[in-house]
């Protein structure tokens, strides 16, 4: 191997380990999950939200997510918290206090903004359903979104 590939090898190894992230996108709370779109002149992030465990929760090393957030950015360095844009305990279908949502995504079509999300379903004669996907529609790509009342069958 030729002396000057080996150095730049070196040099990129010592800057991948020393480099950090100058601009953080959201600073104020946990998230995962995002889905990334380009909507109406603005970059939307659509994340998972995870908030610390109740004194109740029986998995406290588990995450606990209750809820979906939006941000958006014109500029990718100024970014706005639109607040919350669906709760578990405002699905009809989601069981409730369940903190099993997460993995978002969301799509345009014909007018129309639709939030996807998996959740975790209502109890059926004591028996925990399988995770489920459900859709909110919305106008705007920020919401409100009203979710469907039931989840996507299949």
């Amino acid at each position: 191997m030729n002396k000057k590939l080996l150095f730049s090898l070196a040099i990129l190894l010592f800057a991948a380990v020393f480099a950090n992230a100058q601009n953080p996108i959201i600073r104020d709370q946990f998230t995962a999950d995002p889905s990334a779109h380009y909507f109406e002149g603005r970059v939307y992030v659509y994340p998972s939200h995870d908030i610390p465990a109740t004194v109740d929760y029986a998995r406290k090393d588990w995450f606990v997510m209750e809820d979906y957030h939006v941000f958006s950015s014109d500029n990718l360095v100024d970014w706005v918290d639109h607040g919350r844009i669906i709760t578990q305990n405002a699905v009809e279908w989601v069981q409730p206090n369940s903190l099993q949502m997460w993995a978002p995504d969301c799509n345009y079509k014909d007018g129309k903004y639709y939030f996807y999300f998996p959740a975790t379903g209502k109890r059926v004669n004591g028996q925990r359903p399988d995770g489920s996907i459900g859709v909110a529609v919305s106008d705007t790509p920020y919401g409100p979104f009203v979710p469907e009342e039931t989840a996507i069958k299949g």
